[in-house]
């Protein structure tokens, strides 16, 4: 390995602090469709070093908001939907959790959060049938509410009927053990001798 001396470094050192000022003086200065000087392009160079990661900053944080946003609006929409359960088969009207749902939603849930969701129908007459529904049933809820902004989703409600959910708590409580105490095991309650 070739030693540099002291004397030509500070000479390349000046050589090259010359051509950066000199560059980044007549960087104003540079007319239209002309080269860049090499010493505008060590500035640029060095602006692009020191700032580098400023440039990424901002987009990967839009690209993260924008990701909560999207399971928060799916979190949101998941909340507010209306599955087969909450419409009679026969006449696809609200049944009475159906009738709770959209009450809670329109009267609970924030007001930016106020979308009623129905979940697809297996014909496309039993889609506009629930949405249908659910309208007519928020009209008579109250003046206030509104127009109520009802959509369908391909999302499927999981869940159960709210009757065999409450008949397996019914069930549990009907089913339990009085609280006993132990039998005791004979002896006493005197002191051992």
């Amino acid at each position: 390995m070739k030693k540099i001396s002291l004397k030509t470094f500070v000479i390349g050192a000046s050589a090259v602090l010359v051509l950066a000022t000199a560059g980044s003086i007549s960087y104003g200065q540079q007319s239209c469709g002309s080269e860049p000087s090499l010493g505008q392009l060590f500035r640029s160079g060095y602006d692009a070093n020191v700032q580098w990661p400023r440039h990424y900053i901002p987009p990967a944080r839009r690209s993260i908001c924008a990701t909560y946003d999207a399971m928060i609006n799916n979190g949101w929409r998941r909340q507010n939907l209306l599955g087969e359960y909450h419409f009679n088969k026969d006449t696809n009207e609200l049944t009475n959790a159906g009738k709770l749902k959209v009450n809670w939603i329109l009267s609970q849930a924030p007001v930016q959060r106020r979308n009623v969701f129905v979940q697809r129908g297996s014909e496309e007459l039993q889609t506009t049938a629930r949405i249908a529904s659910v309208h007519d049933y928020a009209g008579n809820m109250s003046p206030s509410v509104g127009r109520v902004d009802v959509n369908d989703t391909h999302i499927v409600a999981e869940g159960h009927p709210a009757g065999s959910v409450d008949s397996v708590f019914v069930g549990y409580e009907a089913n339990r053990l009085p609280p006993v105490l132990p039998a005791s095991s004979g002896g006493g309650g005197g002191e051992e001798q």
